[in-house]
């Protein structure tokens, strides 16, 4: 005789077989899996470089560099960042001429005010990071600079010229030529650098506070450095003349960056800007 069980009985029923005991007398022997967790990073800046130690040694030169070189790019985008987003700070510090706030109460400020040396003081206490900054970018052009021509250098060597380079290293060489004019461009429109810089040197040699002949002659260089129109891009040039078949190997980047845009080969719109400069 057929007996008719309902859906939910039938459910219930299967349910039922969970909670029944299986003895097993064999141990586990299997030990606990470990957790595994992955990170994807596609920022590497050529972290396999030790694989090719078993291949084409040679290629760990360049991918070393290559990666030092991509560090020195990543800190000149950096200040031009600071130079772009640069604004002036001395318009807020009181001038001889100007009626300002002390304390609540309206003073007029002359050679002979009692309290002119805690307004420099003042003066110097907020500019100084400021100036700081200013004296990076100075330090940090002259080093690239010299990296960028020790580099062209070793390029241009009559042996080296022989081998192969990889078109991802030329086109990082163009990428420096290209931080070097955005460097110099934003350094030139930018007044209120100058104006700022000028404010602390004046209250500066007010306090003595630029006493010994180091600290006289980084701020000599940095005035200069600041006051010249293209001073970069000067320096760079005067740096490259020295160097023997220095056009070939810039001829070659020029080649690339053309090669690149005529053929659409870019992604992003700053690419393409930096393969038309």
């Amino acid at each position: 005789m057929n007996t008719r069980v309902s859906m939910s009985d039938a459910l219930s029923n299967v349910e039922v077989l969970y909670e029944l005991p299986l003895i097993d007398s064999q141990p586990s022997v299997e030990g606990a899996n470990n957790a595994i967790v992955y990170e994807a990073n596609f920022d590497t800046n050529f972290e396999d470089k030790t694989a090719y130690i078993t291949g084409i040694s040679k290629y760990i030169e360049e991918a070393v560099l290559h990666s030092n070189l991509s560090l020195l790019l990543e800190q000149g985008y950096q200040h031009a960042m600071t130079l772009y987003t640069w604004r002036c700070c001395s318009r807020a510090i009181p001038t001889n001429n100007l009626i300002y706030l002390v304390n609540y109460q309206y003073l007029v400020k002359s050679p002979e005010q009692p309290n002119r040396i805690e307004i420099y003081e003042k003066t110097v206490e907020a500019l100084q990071p400021e100036v700081a900054k200013l004296m990076a970018i100075m330090h940090f052009s002259m080093n690239a600079i010299d990296t960028f021509c020790n580099q062209v250098r070793r390029l241009c060597h009559h042996e080296k010229r022989k081998e192969f380079v990889s078109e991802a290293y030329l086109l990082t060489l163009g990428e420096f030529i290209n931080m070097f004019a955005v460097l110099d461009e934003l350094k030139n429109m930018k007044s209120s650098v100058k104006n700022d810089y000028s404010a602390y040197r004046r209250a500066a040699q007010f306090l003595r506070v630029i006493s010994d002949s180091t600290a006289l002659t980084e701020s000599q260089n940095l005035s200069m450095f600041l006051a010249t129109n293209d001073k970069i891009r000067t320096m760079l040039k005067t740096s490259l003349a020295q160097i023997e078949g220095y056009e070939e190997l810039l001829a070659d980047v020029v080649n690339t960056s053309v090669h690149m845009f005529e053929n659409k080969l870019y992604l992003l719109p700053s690419e393409k800007h930096m393969l038309v400069k």
